[in-house]
């Protein structure tokens, strides 16, 4: 698949989160409870959602730790179980990969590429993903916007923002 890649500047984000570690066999059961898990909290507390679903993944000696939620307007009380997170500005590179979730690995390949070609160092530990579609969508034509941190290579190989 051909993805259009842009290098943006995110302008930094509040998020409603819970979080488990991944276990790429049980991911979509366990995405599909956090969304709910959140939701609920926030229905609770009159807050409201202001952007797309989102699964933070966080690189950890185990694996990665699955922060999902939503884009809120402000940091929120949080419990047991939900909680304030704040994805940072910062530069990066993003591409809007249309097709089923099983086939996301296209779109981080070829973030990989553009950041080999573009001289580009990208966090090996931190990316997200914004699910722009609705959970019935024709998994053929689901939208997923893939978010990588990166930032500028010099001559030296020290990374720049």
């Amino acid at each position: 698949m051909n993805q259009h890649i842009e290098t943006t500047h995110e302008p930094g984000r509040h998020l409603a989160v819970t979080s488990f570690q991944w276990s790429h066999e049980d991911i979509a059961e366990r995405m599909a409870a956090a969304f709910s898990t959140v939701l609920a909290h926030l229905a609770r507390h009159g807050v409201h959602v202001t952007g797309p679903a989102i699964g933070h993944y966080a690189k950890n000696p185990d694996g990665f730790t699955v922060s999902a939620g939503f884009v809120v307007d402000e940091v929120i009380e949080g419990d047991d179980t939900v909680r304030s997170m704040t994805l940072p500005p910062g530069n990066a590179i993003t591409t809007l990969h249309v097709g089923p979730y099983d086939r996301l690995v296209e779109a981080y390949d070829a973030l990989q590429d553009y950041a080999a070609e573009n001289h580009l160092a990208i966090d090996q530990h931190v990316m997200w993903e914004e699910y722009l579609s609705e959970p019935d969508a024709d998994p053929e034509l689901v939208m997923t916007r893939v978010t990588w941190p990166a930032a500028h290579v010099n001559l030296v190989g020290a990374a720049t923002l």
